[in-house]
């Protein structure tokens, strides 16, 4: 499932960025945290997908679409595990100005990036940054067919609970912020009764 992930997910860029798509893809593949369990390289490849579906039905631009699948790509790239997640978001916010600096302007990415921070400190910005947000927690807890795998990678990682009712819960709690999101999830649930 990831290679299939990795392949959709290299078609876009691909088509989005040209040649220098290939310098992307390199990073994501040289992640050094890509074997985590939960914030790994399979999370990242569910995120971007997400954000792809997300960013389509929320009327995203193309260049809007673009830095949140880039934004996406990188949110958690060299995740150190440190329990103040601003030390894992700066790590990532570093690697995406040193691949993506190279071509474009890489800011409106990285404050992209900072708003995954969690627990989220402000409501979301902009559509960009909740679209992000909505495909960064409900997507890989819940919404994606292998969803309990990453749930128990979270538990492996952070003692998080993994059940499908723990996630619904956290992914409430927590505040879903696009209508797109919450559509998906209210018909997971309706699904599940």
């Amino acid at each position: 499932m990831d290679t299939e992930r990795r392949g959709k997910l290299a078609d876009y860029l691909r088509g989005s960025l040209g040649p220098r798509a290939d310098s992307v893809l390199a990073a994501l593949d040289a992640n050094p945290s890509a074997h985590l369990p939960y914030h790994g390289t399979p999370h990242i490849l569910v995120v971007a997908l997400a954000v792809l579906e997300l960013a389509a039905d929320e009327g995203l631009s193309p260049a809007q679409t673009l830095q949140t699948v880039l934004a996406a790509v990188f949110h958690d790239v060299d995740y150190a595990g440190d329990p103040d997640d601003s030390v894992n978001i700066e790590r990532a916010v570093a690697a995406a100005g040193e691949c993506l600096g190279a071509f474009m302007d890489v800011e409106p990415v990285q404050d992209l990036i900072r708003a995954t921070c969690f627990p989220h400190r402000q409501a979301p910005r902009n559509t960009m940054e909740a679209v992000l947000r909505d495909a960064d927690v409900a997507f890989s807890s819940l919404l994606v067919p292998d969803a309990q795998h990453f749930r128990t990678g979270l538990l492996t990682e952070r003692g998080a609970p993994a059940g499908e009712t723990d996630a619904i819960a956290f992914i409430l709690g927590h505040g879903v912020n696009t209508a797109s999101a919450a559509r998906r999830i209210n018909d997971f649930v309706a699904a599940i009764r």
